[in-house]
């Protein structure tokens, strides 16, 4: 059931939460904790009165492709152990999956602790993150800036703030994102306070325009880099010869990157790096309708496409006509029409939201081609990764 918010539930809502995620305060004290509780629903399932079972949503602002649509956050998805196993946050989910679509939010995201847990919901995995790891030595032939600036400091300091958010607004006015949260001046606070011990270094130009920053913090002798964007050549050069300055104070170098990053390709050993790629959030179309009316397709014409399974959110399944004529879309919904391309909802989410082409996806069997069609859709890219 939805959650009222009274002093009752939220005790017992920290409560469960301390217990299942191993806190060791009082969550009620912790302004990190509330900001983000105050700008949630919550969803729990009592047994004698006792919560037993919870999760939190939260309603985003979200970037499709240069559409801002609504994007719900799940997280803290929570039972305690003696409770788990009775398909209590089944009924959650189910709940929670109509009233976004009561609620016109056609997307929600989140971090999953399994899976394949959540695939049985329709999520699929859809953004990813390619880490690199390395020793100094790797970034011995990067050197600070000759021209321009880097401005070292925390969010409060409004010089470095501003270039953070110039540069962030800037890359969500290119149209290019396609599943991607929008800060808002909360969220942004939330995240400094949480991430309290970070730093921010931001490259200005001779002009005094930022041109890249990076969101960082050191841990046990290691430079985490948990953020970076830049706009141009110089302001990555200069923010990898800001990291290299760290070489006679650290040992090891790791950075979280998009999936998409060619960072390796500036490096003139690339064998001295250590890269891999992670899963890290999946994502359920709840109205598909809306998603697939965002999306960029690079062919001309008409196409049917159909959406054969969808357990949770049946007002999905059928067959869609997608219609792109002058970089024009629309997309309505068609019966007894001739299907081109079918496959299930978590299928779909793959290739309109995820990394897979819809070529990739009929290769792998995920969708299937019927009439031998040309179609696929531009790609976009996740540039800022935000933790539900």
């Amino acid at each position: 059931m939805k959650l009222k918010k009274n002093q009752d539930n939220l005790k017992q809502i920290a409560s469960l939460i301390e217990y299942a995620f191993l806190k060791d305060s009082d969550l009620t004290t912790d302004a990190n904790f509330m900001s983000r509780y105050d700008h949630s629903d919550g969803y729990g399932y009592f047994d004698q009165g006792k919560l037993t079972s919870y999760m939190m949503v939260n309603q985003f602002k979200g970037e499709i492709f240069g559409h801002h649509v609504p994007i719900a956050g799940i997280g803290y998805v929570s039972s305690y152990p003696e409770c788990r196993g009775r398909g209590h946050i089944s009924k959650l989910m189910e709940e929670v999956i109509h009233d976004l679509h009561e609620n016109k939010i056609p997307v929600a995201n989140l971090a999953p602790f399994s899976e394949d847990f959540y695939r049985h919901y329709g999520f699929s995995n859809s953004i990813y993150q390619k880490e690199y790891r390395f020793s100094g030595d790797a970034l011995a032939s990067f050197k600070l800036p000759r021209k321009g600036k880097v401005i070292r400091g925390k969010w409060g300091d409004l010089i470095v703030q501003n270039g953070v958010i110039q540069l962030y607004e800037r890359q969500l006015h290119t149209d290019d994102e396609r599943n991607t949260i929008i800060r808002e001046a909360w969220w942004w606070n939330r995240l400094d306070s949480y991430y309290h011990h970070r730093d921010i270094a931001v490259y200005f130009d001779n002009a005094g325009r930022p041109m890249s920053y990076l969101i960082y913090r050191i841990v046990d002798n290691c430079f985490m880099a948990d953020e970076l964007y830049s706009i141009t050549p110089q302001g990555l050069s200069s923010i990898l010869g800001f990291m290299a300055s760290h070489i006679g104070s650290v040992k090891e170098f790791c950075m979280m990157l998009p999936e998409k990053s060619l960072l390796a390709e500036l490096f003139p050993e690339q064998n001295e790096l250590d890269i891999q790629l992670h899963p890290y959030m999946m994502s359920r179309i709840i109205d598909f309708q809306k998603v697939l009316s965002c999306m960029r397709p690079l062919q001309e014409g008409t196409f049917n496409i159909e959406v054969n399974y969808d357990d949770q959110c049946p007002w999905n399944i059928g067959v869609w006509q997608l219609n792109n004529h002058n970089r024009e879309v629309t997309c309505e919904r068609k019966e007894d029409e001739l299907v081109d391309f079918s496959g299930p909802i978590t299928a779909w989410t793959q290739v309109l939201l995820g990394r897979l082409t819809l070529k990739a996806a009929i290769e792998l069997g995920l969708i299937t081609n019927y009439r031998i069609k040309k179609l696929d859709f531009v790609k976009g890219k996740v540039s800022f990764y935000d933790y539900f």
